[in-house]
C-alpha cells in the first residue's frame, strides 16, 4: 500500500468511497453534490496499486485508491492559547479492503506526516468511540441538546425588541463577531471565512437558514445569531438548530423568541449547547424541555513530547516526572520522557537510565473526567492510566469546560487554519 495525498483527478474516487461508505441507499451511480470543500481540507489515501505498476514506480491512478481520509487544518484553544490541531475526517473503506487494519496504517500515516508537520494533536467526531478509543482517542467533553415545543418557550422570551434579519454568506464577519465572543471554551475553533461559507451556510443535505438579531435596527452589531434547517419525519416538523450563539443573555433570550415564532410550522425546537445548558427554571411547564446529553469530539496526542511542551501549566505548580509512554498506533511516541514543570511552563527530554517511571498510554489525554490516580513502577499488565489525563488532573485541578472553538485568525505551513470542529463524514471500516 502507497499513503499519498489525493490528487484533485482522484476526487471522484475520493468521493465515491465516502458514498459507499455512509449513504449505500444512493446506489453506485450516484454523484454527490455536497458543499465545497474548504480549502484547508487534505484528502489522503492508501493505494493499491497491481504489481507491475508498483515495480515500476509509477504514480498510481484512481482505481488504486483502496482507503480514504483527510484533515483539516484547524487552530483550537487548548489551555488558553490557541494551538495547531488536525480535524480528522471523512475515514472510510470500501467492502473489500475491510477488516485487513488499513484504517489503522492510513491513520498512523497522517498521525506521522502530522507529527512532521509539527502538529501535536487531533481530534475527530467519531463514528464508534470503541474504534477510535483503540486508535488513541479519547472523549473530550460532553454536549447537550434541548427539544422543546415553540410554545413553551413563551415564559422564556422577553417583550418585542430590536430586529431580526436573514443573514447570507457575506455577512459572516458580522457572525465571526459573536462566535468570537460566544465560543470561549477549550478546544474552540479559530474560523476564517471559507469555513463560514463553506460549512456553516453550506450543507451536505439542505443549506441552512441562518438569522441574527440587532438591539438596534438591521444592519447593526449582531448581538446574536441562529443557524437552523427544518426537518420532516413520521412525528412531525422539527427545528433543528445547529449554532445558537449569543453575546449576552438578552441576546440569548431574543433567539429564544425567535424560535418561539416558529410555533404554528413546527412541533418542536431542538438547541445544541453545553452539556450544562438549561432551560427548566424558566419554563412554566420545565417537562415539556426534554434534555438528552451526548458524548462530544474525541481527541489524541500526535506528538506527545511536543503537546506535553506547548500546553500552559497553573502558576505556582513544579513538577518533576518520568513518563514511560506506551503508543500502539503512533510508535514514535514510545519510551520514557522526563517532565519538568516551572513558571507555568513544561519542558520535555530524554530520561535517564534507573528513574523511576510512571507507564502511560497518549490515548486519553485532555478526555476523561475521572483521571486514575498515577503510581510509580506500574506493572505492564496493570491498566496504563494517560499521562495526559492523570497529568492535567495533578497540575490543573479544576473543572474541565466544555468544549467549542475560537475566532481569531493564524497560519501554520503557509496555509489557512481558520476552521471549525472537524465535521463531514466519519469513518466506516
Amino acid at each position: 500500500m502507497q499513503y499519498r495525498a489525493v490528487p484533485d483527478d482522484h476526487e471522484a474516487a475520493f468521493d465515491a468511497a465516502l458514498v459507499y461508505a455512509f449513504s449505500p441507499e444512493r446506489g453506485p451511480d450516484y454523484s454527490p453534490d455536497g458543499p465545497d470543500r474548504p480549502a484547508s481540507f487534505h484528502a489522503r489515501g492508501l493505494y493499491d496499486p497491481p504489481d507491475g505498476r508498483a515495480a515500476e514506480g509509477g504514480d498510481p491512478v484512481a482505481d488504486d485508491l483502496a482507503v480514504v481520509c483527510g484533515y483539516y487544518d484547524f487552530s483550537a484553544r487548548i489551555r488558553g492559547a490557541f494551538r495547531d490541531v488536525a480535524g480528522v475526517s471523512a475515514v472510510a473503506s470500501p467492502p473489500e479492503y475491510r477488516r485487513r487494519g488499513l484504517v489503522r496504517d492510513l491513520l498512523t500515516d497522517v498521525h506521522r506526516e502530522l507529527r512532521d508537520d509539527g502538529v501535536a494533536f487531533a481530534a475527530l467526531w467519531p463514528f464508534e468511540f470503541p474504534f477510535y478509543r483503540r486508535l488513541g482517542y479519547a472523549r473530550v467533553n460532553d454536549t447537550s441538546r434541548i427539544t422543546v415545543p415553540p410554545d413553551a418557550l413563551a415564559s422564556a422570551c422577553p417583550e418585542p425588541a430590536g430586529a431580526f434579519e436573514r443573514l447570507d454568506a457575506d455577512d459572516w464577519p458580522r457572525l465571526d463577531a459573536v462566535y468570537d465572543a460566544w465560543a470561549s471554551d477549550d478546544l474552540r475553533l479559530d474560523r476564517g471565512e471559507d469555513w463560514w461559507r463553506c460549512r456553516v451556510f453550506q450543507s451536505w443535505d439542505t443549506d441552512p437558514y441562518v438569522y441574527g438579531w440587532t438591539a438596534g435596527d438591521a444592519g447593526d452589531a449582531l448581538g446574536g445569531y441562529v443557524v437552523y434547517t427544518v426537518t420532516d419525519d413520521d412525528d412531525g416538523k422539527t427545528m433543528a438548530v445547529s449554532e445558537f450563539a449569543h453575546r449576552d443573555r438578552a441576546a440569548r433570550d431574543h433567539l429564544l423568541r425567535f424560535c418561539r415564532t416558529h410555533d404554528s410550522q413546527v412541533e418542536r425546537v431542538r438547541i445544541p449547547g453545553p452539556a450544562d445548558t438549561r432551560l427548566f427554571d424558566e419554563l412554566d411547564d420545565p417537562r415539556a424541555a426534554e434534555t438528552t446529553v451526548r458524548p462530544g469530539p474525541m481527541v489524541r496526542l500526535v506528538d506527545v513530547a511536543s503537546a506535553l511542551e506547548a500546553l500552559a501549566y497553573p502558576d505556582g505548580v513544579a513538577t518533576d516526572a518520568v513518563l514511560d509512554v506506551t503508543d500502539g498506533t503512533c510508535p514514535w511516541n514510545d519510551g520514557a520522557v522526563r517532565l519538568r514543570v516551572a513558571d507555568g511552563r513544561g519542558s520535555v527530554a530524554p530520561a535517564e537510565p534507573g528513574r523511576p517511571t510512571r507507564r502511560w498510554t497518549p490515548a486519553r489525554w485532555l478526555g476523561s473526567r475521572s483521571a486514575p490516580t498515577t503510581s510509580t513502577g506500574s506493572s505492564p499488565s496493570a491498566p496504563s492510566p494517560s499521562p495526559t489525563i492523570a497529568l492535567a488532573r495533578r497540575l490543573e485541578p479544576r473543572s474541565r469546560r466544555p468544549i467549542r472553538s475560537s475566532g481569531s485568525t493564524s497560519e501554520r505551513r503557509g496555509r489557512s487554519i481558520r476552521q471549525r470542529r472537524a465535521t463531514g463524514y466519519d469513518t466506516v471500516d
